[in-house]
């Protein structure tokens, strides 16, 4: 399946959770038709914290996977491009929904809903970058710092690069490399739908995923997914790609909410803990539960020797 293809069900980034190893059991058991790493702080890649790049590891896969990155300063992106674009990911993504207060308060994830100008200016600095990838500047090329650009040598040696330019990669519509795409909310305290999707638009993204859910209702009540649907139709006209978020509890219920309420995709994320199986509707039995745990743990000791 095409990553701009109508009907993609995809694993929703989380942080703490939907790490390489995590990734690999999912893709292995489960085959979603994208994946979305952990959020990565931009800065942090700037001040040259190696360990950062442990949320970007992964393993040798044919699945879509996009890179997710969060911060409140536009210019650090440039980074987070190239470091996405020299590892092979197929898009990359500014979190612009996480609720966590630590976050917030110095301007990332949800916390950009209350600052549209800053959401656009990250925007244009990742359409700038992704411009100067296509003329051929690369990583090296960049002044990020030496041992940052060592430590992505390592991860690309022993991942599967992939050909960013001979994939055909859907919600791409202004160039077939690396869409730029935003995961947020409806809105802040209450929604904004009507104000935040057509700024995005404007701003250029190739892609929305928007979760039912303001910044105050955290992960709390129910998923808005009427709010979801009128942002859909705020992009009717338009290339771009709308994927929908909250409280999806299975292939059928993903199936059914795309259908009922008109969106090109749909996230999955709690109900894909410890179930990577249900991106294919299949119920394991004990032995087989008990295995994938066993591998998965094996998996998180092979990414993650220093932590044993």
């Amino acid at each position: 399946m095409n990553i701009s293809d109508p009907g993609v069900i995809a694993l929703a980034p989380v942080d703490g959770v939907t790490d390489a190893a995590f990734r690999q059991v999912t893709d292995e058991l489960g085959t979603p038709d994208v994946m979305y790493t952990e959020f990565v702080t931009t800065e942090g890649l700037f001040r040259g914290r190696e360990t950062l790049l442990h949320a970007l590891d992964k393993h040798k896969t044919n699945t879509p996977i996009i890179a997710q990155f969060f911060g409140p300063h536009p210019a650090f992106y440039m980074y987070a491009f190239f470091v996405a674009a020299e590892l092979g990911y197929a898009g990359i993504d500014v979190n612009m929904g996480c609720p966590d207060t630590n976050i917030v308060k110095k301007g990332g994830g949800a916390a950009l809903l209350l600052d549209l100008p800053r959401a656009k200016e990250i925007i244009k600095v990742l359409l700038t970058a992704r411009g100067e990838w296509l003329n051929g500047k690369r990583l090296a090329d960049t002044d990020l710092p030496d041992n940052m650009k060592r430590a992505v040598e390592v991860i690309k040696k022993k991942s599967c690069i992939v050909n960013l330019a001979s994939i055909n990669l859907r919600g791409c519509q202004g160039s077939n490399v690396m869409p730029i795409s935003v995961k947020t909310r409806i809105g802040y305290h209450a929604t904004q739908v009507t104000e935040v999707i057509p700024y995005l638009i404007e701003a250029g993204v190739d892609r929305i995923a928007l979760h039912g859910r303001t910044f105050d209702a955290r992960y709390s009540g129910k998923a808005d997914w009427a709010e979801i649907a009128k942002a859909k139709e705020l992009t009717r006209g338009t290339n771009i790609t709308l994927w929908g978020n909250g409280d999806v509890t299975s292939i059928t219920d993903a199936k059914d909410k795309m259908k009922t309420y008109g969106v090109d995709g749909v996230l999955i994320a709690r109900a894909a803990f410890g179930n990577p199986w249900i991106f294919k509707d299949y119920h394991p039995t004990f032995e087989e539960r008990k295995k994938a745990m066993l591998y998965h743990a094996q998996l998180c000791l092979q990414y993650r020797p220093d932590l044993d």
